[in-house]
């Protein structure tokens, strides 16, 4: 049997004890199943019990827990894992000394921008990234060098790449602007994303827990209590 989440019907938040992250979940799998924990596509545990402590992540990431058959304790199911919803936006772009706004040629690198908040305009007073120009040091704009034909008429480009730092839910604007030696920037690309990545879980108080309840016999009511989600 390969990896299966079909059985798992809770997974609770899990709970810093102070030196691992203790992870519990509930199944409909009979007792004896062996199940598997994968944090970030990562095979970190595997077992018969239906929790099990893990090290503490070093940034954020998915965990997936799900069963396995008899023999498989061991063996690596991750690319058999759903797919993750991403949380970074990846710009791609051609650029070359012809983007040069003074018209002299000497196009110096490229400046990132971008929304400081999901729904937000451009922030343009301080770029998130600066991307040299042609970072080998050759200049790929003479004929026959470089993508001839891909920038202005006759003119060459070299390919430039940008990925942002994780994202929380919403629409993101990013603009991408040439300046030359002199620091002048051309008129910027814009483009805009989606992130459709699940929002953060509520943030865990000083013992701990993310989930707190108080009962009140009088009235014969509980009440949860939580923190927002920080995104």
């Amino acid at each position: 049997m390969p990896f299966d989440q079909s059985t798992i019907t809770e997974v609770r938040p899990p709970v810093w004890d102070g030196s691992t992250l203790q992870l519990e979940w509930t199944s409909t799998a009979p007792l004896g199943t062996v199940f598997q924990v994968y944090v970030g596509r990562v095979l970190a545990w595997y077992g018969t019990s239906r929790w099990a402590a893990i090290t503490m992540p070093r940034s954020r990431v998915r965990i997936d827990v799900g069963a396995v058959g008899p023999g498989e304790a061991a063996q690596d199911f991750s690319t058999m894992l759903p797919a993750a919803p991403s949380d970074r936006v990846e710009l791609d772009w051609l650029g070359g000394t012809y983007l040069d706004p003074s018209g002299r040629d000497d196009v110096q690198g490229f400046r990132v921008y971008g929304s400081p908040l999901p729904g937000a305009g451009v922030d343009y007073s301080s770029p998130l990234a600066e991307i040299q120009a042609y970072p080998s040091g050759v200049l790929t704009d003479g004929y026959g060098l470089g993508g001839f034909g891909q920038g202005s008429f006759g003119r060459a480009s070299s390919s430039y790449r940008w990925t942002s730092p994780a994202l929380s839910r919403g629409a993101w604007t990013f603009a991408v602007a040439s300046f030359d030696a002199a620091g002048n920037e051309s008129a910027p690309f814009i483009a805009s994303a989606v992130i459709q990545s699940p929002p953060r879980p509520p943030g865990a108080g000083p013992d701990g827990s993310r989930l707190s309840c108080t009962y009140d016999p009088a009235t014969r009511r509980a009440t949860l209590s939580w923190t927002p989600s920080p995104a």
